[in-house]
């Protein structure tokens, strides 16, 4: 039996087991079934192509094989798409002969045939990254500093911490960065760094949409939440350390994903009982949303989209 993510205040909102049918979706190495690219569902109608995540069908649509050079292995482990162009950048280890053992690729979702690697004249390891989207710049961690590419080069640019491994990166009012040697997360503002939950060794994180955000982050012992409000403590949604990553939607909402599945922070009418639920039972190796909050996932190199239909009868 799938082990199933501890989860503080959970609720598991789907059933355990699909019908094998809909098991078919869930990736490659599974038995073949046709997948069907729905414009549209009649409200009454059963789509016998969706999936159900949080009580919403998406219809469940394989786009393409990323094109990147992969190692033996393909792993992906972190997705983002600048919503003016519609490129996915995404984190890729390489081959091992290669001097760098973190890459990010690029590739057009409208035209695939345009795609990259960004690379410059050191070795980066470029790892973690995030996207301004109003500035159509790229903000990229590794093993020398944040680095910038924009929207027509991919050269990178030095933007700050040169020297530092760079563990995380999320761009929202300003820089937020955590490096391997610091506890906390650093806030970078007009040239000054101001210390963020400077007593906790992060080891990854993302900000919310509320004034102020609040911070999902993961470490050692568990995913937790950070709220603005200093007047409330930290809350503890699971004490799962081996989840695979973190997004934010377009509406804010956080989601993690983990061997078992895809899930949801939600928060409580009283924060402190916030809580992490299971939404789906598909299992991400990376994973975020495009403009029109559709989601973007990838299992092994092959990347799928799940589209929101006008139906609520479905897997």
């Amino acid at each position: 039996m799938v082990r199933t993510l501890p989860v503080v205040f959970a609720t598991l909102v789907l059933p355990a087991l699909w019908s094998s049918a809909s098991s078919s979706l869930l990736g490659p190495g599974i038995a073949d079934t046709k997948i069907e690219d729905l414009a549209e569902v009649d409200g009454n109608e059963y789509c016998h192509s969706c999936v159900k995540i949080d009580n919403i069908c998406y219809n469940h649509t394989l786009l393409f094989e990323l094109p990147a050079p992969f190692g033996e292995h393909a792993v992906v482990k972190r997705m983002g798409i600048m919503k003016a162009t519609n490129v996915l950048y995404y984190t890729f280890e390489p081959t091992f002969s290669d001097k760098e053992y973190s890459k990010v690729g690029f590739v057009s979702l409208l035209s695939p045939k345009n795609s990259g690697v960004i690379s410059g004249w050191q070795s980066f390891n470029f790892g973690p990254f995030d996207i301004n989207q109003n500035d159509k710049k790229v903000y990229l961690g590794g093993s020398d500093g944040i680095w910038t590419v924009n929207s027509t080069s991919h050269i990178p640019s030095f933007f700050g911490v040169k020297a530092n491994l760079i563990t995380n990166v999320v761009v929202k009012d300003y820089v937020y960065f955590s490096k391997s040697d610091h506890q906390g997360i650093i806030k970078y503002v007009n040239g000054i760094y101001v210390a963020v939950l400077g007593n906790k060794w992060i080891n990854n994180f993302v900000l919310d949409r509320t004034f102020g955000y609040n911070i999902v982050y993961l470490n050692e012992t568990g995913l937790y939440i950070s709220f603005h409000s200093k007047n409330q403590n930290d809350v503890r949604l699971s004490t799962e350390r081996y989840i695979r990553g973190l997004t934010v939607d377009e509406k804010g909402a956080v989601y993690a994903w983990h061997v078992d599945g895809i899930y949801k922070v939600t928060l409580g009418n009283v924060l402190s009982q916030s809580t992490l639920k299971r939404v789906s039972n598909i299992a991400p190796d990376a994973m975020t949303f495009d403009h029109l909050n559709n989601i973007i996932y990838s299992n092994s190199k092959t990347l799928y989209k799940l589209t929101k239909v006008a139906t609520n009868k479905c897997w």
